[in-house]
Order: C-alpha cells, then sequence, then structure tokens
C-alpha cells in the first residue's frame, strides 16, 4: 500500500504543479470554477502527501484495523481521503477457511466462500504477527494463513 501511495503522491503533485503554473501564468485565475477545482486539487494532494507519513501509520495501527471479539473477526478497511475508514465487516473466526495477506491487505475467505478484503497501513509482516497475537494456536492450525 505504500508503494500505491507513493507513486498516488508523485502523481498528484505533478498535476498540482501544473494546475497552479496554469492558474498563475493563464487568465484562468479568473475563472471561479477552476479557483475552485485547483482549491479541490490541493485537498486531495494534501491527503495523499498525508497518506505516505509516519502520522498516517501511527494513527492507524493494525491494531485498529483488526480486532478480535469473542467468537469473530471485524475488518476495518481504510478508504477515501485522509484517516477515513469503511464500517467494520464481521467474520466468525469458526468459518475461516483462508487468510491471505499482502503488502498492506489482507483477504478472508470463509466456508461459504465469501471473501471479505481489507486495506490497511501496515506491511504484510505487521498483519501476519498480529494474527499470530489474536488467533490462537488451535486456531492457526485450522485456517490456511498464506503471504
Amino acid at each position: 500500500m505504500l508503494r500505491v501511495n507513493k507513486l498516488l503522491a508523485k502523481i498528484s503533485v505533478a498535476i498540482s504543479l501544473v494546475l497552479l503554473l496554469l492558474w498563475l501564468v493563464t487568465p484562468l485565475w479568473n475563472s471561479a470554477l477552476f479557483s475552485l477545482f485547483v482549491i479541490f486539487w490541493c485537498v486531495i494532494t494534501s491527503s495523499a502527501l498525508y497518506r505516505v507519513t509516519p502520522l498516517f501509520k501511527n494513527r492507524n495501527p493494525v491494531e485498529e484495523l483488526i480486532k478480535r471479539d469473542v467468537n469473530q473477526l471485524a475488518l476495518i478497511s481504510l478508504a477515501g481521503l485522509f484517516d477515513f475508514k469503511r464500517k467494520a465487516e464481521f467474520v466468525l473466526i469458526g468459518q475461516i477457511k483462508t487468510i491471505s495477506v499482502g503488502e498492506g491487505s489482507i483477504v478472508i475467505e470463509d466456508i461459504n466462500s465469501q471473501r471479505l478484503h481489507a486495506v490497511l497501513s501496515v506491511s504484510k509482516a505487521e498483519i501476519i504477527s498480529h494474527l499470530h497475537i489474536i488467533l490462537s494456536a488451535r486456531e492457526r492450525q485450522k485456517i490456511t494463513i498464506t503471504s
């Protein structure tokens, strides 16, 4: 996820620079609509830049995004601008068949072939480490965890 966020930040900054140059050099600064578009794009750029800072990662730890209840896991995915999150998706631990962990993402498939996907702000190693903490050894034996 960090690699994608860095790429989006670079693209967003490049577009912002072009828009600001157009706004300053041409008479487009007279246009209220174009000025609003430049301001809107600056908000998007600030969100993209914020997502690559350590502050973003610290505000969205894995413990807040993958939670365990008594019998179920809750996945909370990051979405949108800044720290927006989607509502939690729940899956019963006893029905989990496989957990696929990627860099900044997790996919859980249950015995009914239902797939839950979450985008996280942490590395693959942190996700796997957290799963080992919240799942018991017996539960980990029943679930196939792949990376």
